[in-house]
């Protein structure tokens, strides 16, 4: 068996696994790090599939496989969790030689949970393997990266994806947008693929904040007071957007022909900044989403 060919890009981390899946030295914990829609959870069911020896596509009803995830409205993973997952771990396996537990967004454990898996990668069963997904490692414990064998996922080649769009939009203004708007991550461009909508969606929202930026604060305040009454998942798409309209901002800077404004370029690099850092506030913390909304949008 090998890693199924929908796989976009890290080639050097499935032939390392593969490698290691065959000659039958495996970890007992891998920390898969790189940013969200890089295809992390992706390649932590794909390798289960090959370790677990499973041919149905549906790898997630295998009893043998755990996934874990945050709890939706505290946004963290608690202790109760890990200990229902290690009861899981507990039990031998049903009907492969591994039992093996993928733990989505790792970083975001409660200090006790993190000390309740810790034991476990201290004293791991020759049976079990864990995977722990994150992309944001500073967030977890050294001991517990030091006990894993890490995976760095990296943006996938443009060459890659433009392969992979090209089995299915002739046109290449259309792929190229497909790609720049997807920040290079296979998730976001498989989801835009399977929802043409979804693209006309985000370049709309492209367009009005191009606009809003150019408002008074006043409506800028407006403006906001919109968005927040999003769900916050939807909020983090919105500034991602965003994210898009500047990276787009500062690729044009770059190939002015008539020089780089030294000031603009810092200018947009500071507006990254700030949309960065609220998307992380807004993802690990209890925060006012609205008033951090309204101080971005008074400083951008």
């Amino acid at each position: 068996m090998s890693f199924d060919k929908t796989i976009l890009g890290n080639k050097k981390i499935s032939d390392m696994l593969q490698k290691s899946y065959a000659m039958g030295k495996l970890s007992h914990a891998y920390l898969f790090e790189g940013p969200d829609h890089i295809g992390k959870r992706t390649f932590a069911l794909e390798f289960s599939k090959l370790v677990l020896e499973e041919n149905f596509d549906n790898i997630e009803k295998n009893p043998d496989l755990i996934t874990l995830c945050s709890d939706e409205d505290k946004k963290q993973i608690i202790i109760e969790q890990i200990r229902e997952l290690e009861k899981g771990l507990s039990l031998y396996p049903y009907s492969s030689k591994y039992k093996i537990a993928i733990i989505e967004k790792a970083d975001m454990m409660t200090k006790a949970a993190a000390n309740a898996i810790l034991k476990t990668l201290e004293e791991p069963s020759k049976t079990t393997i864990l995977i722990l997904l994150t992309s944001n490692s500073s967030n977890l414990l050294d001991t517990i990266k030091s006990r894993c064998q890490i995976m760095k996922f990296l943006p996938v080649e443009r060459k890659i994806l433009e392969d992979f769009l090209s089995l299915t939009i002739n046109d290449k203004s259309h792929r190229d947008e497909i790609i720049e708007i997807s920040g290079y991550k296979p998730g976001k461009i498989i989801e835009l693929v399977n929802n043409g909508d979804k693209i006309k969606e985000v370049l709309n929202t492209i367009d009005n904040f191009a606009e809003i930026l150019h408002k008074n604060n006043s409506e800028k305040l407006d403006y906001v007071e919109i968005i927040s009454k999003k769900e916050p998942k939807e909020i983090i798409s919105q500034l991602n957007y965003y994210s898009f309209y500047f990276r787009k901002e500062l690729l044009g800077e770059f190939e002015n022909v008539d020089g780089i404004d030294k000031n603009k370029v810092l200018k947009i690099k500071s507006n990254l900044d700030l949309l960065n850092g609220i998307k992380e506030n807004i993802l690990t913390k209890n925060i006012n989403i609205k008033l951090a909304l309204e101080n971005l949008f008074l400083q951008i």
